[in-house]
């Protein structure tokens, strides 16, 4: 079959599978911060990211779909600090089997708040009016809406380079990915740093939300469903690696869009098939830091 696609096909897809890989990417990044950091398996990333998306239903016919993609991630990020201030901080020093079972058990409950609240049919939206359409090309037609998303993505994946990278925070960030005791050693306030660092992933974990919205539209379980992926972007990319996040959702995208279109019935197999190859070629992932969780 795969040799019936045709070049247009092959670039959609492609457009496609980067739009999806960039979304997966914004989560990852969040995703992989707060394992390498905190040493949290987060299963509530999901619902936050669903959250996200809820929040642009609720708002949309108040202030339109733009101010969404800065009052979701603000919004979200508050709710993460408070429930890592609250709730998940308070289980550190214990097994860390016991923060994995604290953030399931959060993830269940928050799902179970949004049935509650937005009830359990799906909300479809449209994109913007001005990204509505496509680009037609004449050899191939694009959405506009999901080169956007290409776009936008890329340049604030930028912006959280040049975060994590440049900025005296986010090194300090990295530097405790990397050595979390030297950092305490230091006299950085590490609760303080946990706080923030699984703020800033919900607030990404909710924009990946808002910007899906219109490609799949909204239903209580799209947290769920998009979670497991992350995880193995994150698996794929490195443990506590951002190139490796970027790397390993971009090709979960692009192999998945492409499965889709030769084969339906193996896109939600084959991520995990391309994690086990992977793995196998390299245990630590394509990036992954050596010993990050040992």
């Amino acid at each position: 079959m795969i040799f019936h696609l045709t070049l247009p096909t092959i670039i959609n897809q492609l457009v496609n599978g980067f739009a999806l890989g960039t979304l997966l990417v914004l989560m990852a990044v969040g995703l992989t911060i707060i394992m390498g950091l905190m040493r949290v398996i987060n299963f509530t990333h999901g619902v936050l990211y669903a959250l996200g998306a809820y929040t642009v239903v609720s708002l949309i016919t108040y202030t339109g779909f733009w101010p969404c993609l800065i009052l979701a991630p603000v919004l979200l990020g508050l709710l993460g600090m408070g429930m890592e201030s609250s709730l998940i901080r308070r289980v550190y020093a214990r097994d860390p089997l016991h923060t994995m079972l604290l953030t399931f058990g959060l993830a269940l409950m928050i799902e179970d708040l949004i049935r509650m609240i937005w009830g359990d049919a799906a909300y479809p939206l449209s994109a913007p009016s001005v990204l509505a359409g496509v680009i037609d090309l004449k050899l191939v037609i694009f959405s506009k809406y999901r080169v956007f998303v290409i776009l936008f993505c890329a340049g604030l994946l930028t912006a959280v380079w040049y975060f994590l990278e440049r900025t005296p925070l986010g090194r300090t960030i990295l530097a405790g990915t990397f050595d979390r005791e030297m950092v305490v050693a230091l006299g950085i306030p590490i609760n303080l740093l946990f706080t923030v660092t699984f703020g800033v992933g919900a607030g990404l974990a909710a924009l990946a939300g808002v910007l899906n919205a219109p490609i799949q539209g909204v239903f209580p379980p799209m947290g769920s469903a998009i979670l497991m992926p992350c995880f193995v972007v994150v698996i794929i990319g490195g443990m506590g690696s951002f190139w490796g996040a970027v790397i390993g959702g971009l090709l979960v995208g692009v192999v998945q869009s492409f499965t889709v279109e030769i084969f339906s019935a193996m896109s939600e197999v084959v991520v995990f098939i391309l994690m086990a190859i992977v793995l196998l070629v390299r245990p630590r992932g394509i990036a992954g830091i050596e010993g990050l969780l040992e």
